[in-house]
């Protein structure tokens, strides 16, 4: 499982997420570990795209062109049940209030992700995706790992589902 959540993780990551949400109240948890990318650090990283080479045939060029819009990335994770039932809990309410509709779930030897969206009216980007993973613990059926990953910004799907597609092909 953790190699789906760190495949996910880095399919997403080049994407990002917004300023304050729902989630940032997971930031002083004891019991969770946490990473905040910024829309500074996105801008910063961009500066370090080399100008020589083709981003057809490249896929960190791919993912260098995808992080300019991009204004934070967030990803909160836990191996505590309580606090797992809580980001639960956050991610269904944020998924009311903002909106989003759901991209896809998948189920796979215990654990559970889904993938919502944000639209916005062109239909080739989205302003925001918000992933949620959890897994099971087959021998004892309870938790054993939570994550919520937020991303905002200019998210363009045609260049996401590109990138998806060439790192999953080259990880079979």
């Amino acid at each position: 499982m953790k190699k789906i959540i760190l495949l996910m993780a880095f399919i997403v990551a080049p994407m990002v997420t917004s300023a304050q949400s729902l989630f940032d109240s997971l930031e002083d948890m004891d019991g969770v570990d946490m990473v905040v990318v910024t829309k500074d650090a996105f801008q910063l990283l961009k500066k370090f795209q080399p100008k020589d080479v083709k981003s057809d045939d490249n896929e960190v060029i791919q993912a260098f062109e995808m992080v300019g819009d991009l204004k934070e990335f967030k990803m909160f994770s836990t191996n505590n049940l309580d606090i797992a039932s809580k980001m639960e809990s956050m991610v269904n309410t944020s998924i009311k209030s903002k909106k989003l509709t759901q991209l896809m779930r998948i189920k796979e030897d215990g654990s559970r992700i889904k993938i919502y969206v944000k639209a916005t009216s062109n239909k080739d980007y989205v302003s925001e995706v918000l992933m949620f993973v959890k897994g099971i613990d087959k021998k004892t059926k309870g938790v054993s790992e939570a994550m919520v990953l937020s991303l905002t910004g200019n998210i363009d799907i045609n260049k996401m589902s590109e990138y998806t597609d060439k790192i999953v092909k080259e990880n079979k």
